[in-house]
């Protein structure tokens, strides 16, 4: 008989606290509590932030990643997911819902010139 459950696997975070973490779900090099429900599991190796939600039984389900792979060179973030909802810009009168579940990816293209222009416009 097995001391752990097959149903999810243990990991500790960097407070020194054990979590259950889903089928699948690695913790990677540093596992970080962010509020009493979501833990973002970074992985350095592959440059991925995972963001993990907890379900109704406890236990930690992988939600959505960002990949930092062309941030370096184009300035782009990926973020991907398969628990996108809907997205809103801004404010939360400009909405992009989901329905069909077929949104999966959002890239997004970081600028610090972006940044100074927005700076500048508000401040």
């Amino acid at each position: 008989m097995s001391e752990f459950p097959d149903d999810f696997t243990l990991a500790e975070s960097l407070s020194g606290r054990w979590y259950k973490l889903g089928l699948g779900v690695r913790g990677g090099t540093m596992l970080v509590e962010m509020g009493e429900n979501i833990l973002l599991s970074i992985h350095i190796s592959s440059k991925r932030l995972d963001i993990l939600l907890k379900d109704k039984q406890g236990v930690y389900q992988y939600a959505g990643d960002f990949a930092f792979e062309g941030l370096e060179t184009e300035g782009k973030l990926l973020f991907h997911s398969w628990s996108i909802e809907h997205i809103h810009m801004n404010n939360q009168n400009v909405i992009l819902d989901n329905p069909t579940n077929e949104l999966t990816q959002l890239f997004i293209k970081l600028s610090l010139d972006k940044r100074k222009e927005t700076e500048n416009k508000f401040l």
